[in-house]
């Protein structure tokens, strides 16, 4: 089945290009573990990391989503 995509630059639907298969796969390892800034508590993982971020309200300074710059 052909899918097709919009292209803003012509205005026309054009054909989907294929998934390259050499692009391979990617994997992204975990980080290194440090001491939080709030109670000097040992963060040893990504999804400790997350947990940590949402039980103290707390944003990583570059991630935060403003509506009124979209």
């Amino acid at each position: 089945m052909t899918i097709y995509i919009y292209d803003a630059d012509s205005g026309e639907l054009i054909e989907k290009p294929k998934a390259s298969r050499e692009a391979g796969l990617s994997v992204m390892r975990d980080i290194e573990p440090y001491q939080n800034m709030k109670d000097r508590g040992w963060i040893t993982s990504r999804s400790q990391h997350r947990e940590f971020l949402r039980r103290n309200n707390f944003v990583e300074v570059g991630n935060e989503y403003n509506k009124q710059f979209s």
